[in-house]
């Protein structure tokens, strides 16, 4: 059951721009173990309880992919900054399980990470949703999904496709759907195959750059200028940071035991 509901939590970080599903596995403790799996996976050397993992996880992904697409439409739409200040919280309480995970500490990797997540945020793009393009975007947008602190709804919205495919995702559009999901599959296969490489050949200077990546984040999915609030709306903003930061917290310490 934790599988499925993590599932879920990735499926629906991965709607919101700004929100990486990578980062949300690693809040849920999960993603040294779902890229080792998928690695597998693309290697046809799955076992048995692998076999379980992935398709316990992909269900709730999937899930929140089809049911999620038009709930948090409505919600960036009719609660924009209460939705980002949710998944605000829950981010900046991995922060300190992050840091505790990083063993010796190294500047110069961290600052590659927040570098390389300001640098992907500003590059502007304009492409229009058909051909050869949706397959390419699909790939992209996979590999910003599984690297932790970059978003690939992000990437959609810099390439100018993010409504397009929420909408094809919505209407069950397979004209859409088919050609970018070719490119989602090849992006996650190989974005997985990468970021066991570097976690087995590299896991001090990887886990570093994670962190820093993850930190960067929080620039982009802050909440406080996604809508105008009164004071009594900042308060309450100030609210569902705050819970769900403490939830986070006792997430993280508490996961393997859930």
């Amino acid at each position: 059951m934790r599988e499925v509901v993590s599932g879920i939590l990735i499926g629906l970080a991965n709607l919101v721009p700004g929100i990486s599903g990578g980062t949300i596995a690693v809040v849920l403790g999960i993603y040294e173990k779902l890229i080792r799996t998928i690695a597998d996976t693309v290697r046809f050397k799955l076992n048995k309880e692998q076999f379980r993992f992935i398709i316990m996880v992909g269900i709730g992904l999937l899930s929140a992919l089809l049911m999620g697409s038009k709930l948090m439409s409505l919600a960036l739409d009719k609660a924009t900054g209460f939705t980002y200040a949710a998944f605000f919280g829950l981010v900046l309480g991995t922060i300190p399980f992050l840091f505790k995970s990083l063993g010796k500490i190294k500047f110069g990797y961290i600052f590659v990470g927040i570098f390389l997540f300001v640098f992907v945020e500003n590059i502007k793009f304009s492409f229009k949703v058909s051909g050869i393009f949706l397959p390419i975007a699909g790939f992209v947008a996979a590999f910003a999904m599984v690297m932790p602190g970059l978003s690939g709804s992000l990437v959609m919205l810099i390439f100018g496709v993010y409504k397009d495919i929420i909408n094809a995702v919505s209407a069950l559009n397979f004209a859409v759907l088919i050609p970018f999901g070719v490119g989602v599959v090849f992006g996650i296969a190989a974005c997985t195959l990468f970021m066991k490489y570097l976690y087995e050949r590299f896991p001090n200077q990887t886990k570093n750059f994670v962190f820093g990546l993850v930190v960067a984040s929080l620039l982009k999915i802050q909440p406080f200028d996604k809508q105008t609030f009164s004071f009594y709306g900042y308060f309450l903003l100030s609210g569902v940071i705050l819970f769900s930061f403490l939830f986070s917290l006792w997430f993280t310490k508490y996961a393997k035991q859930l």
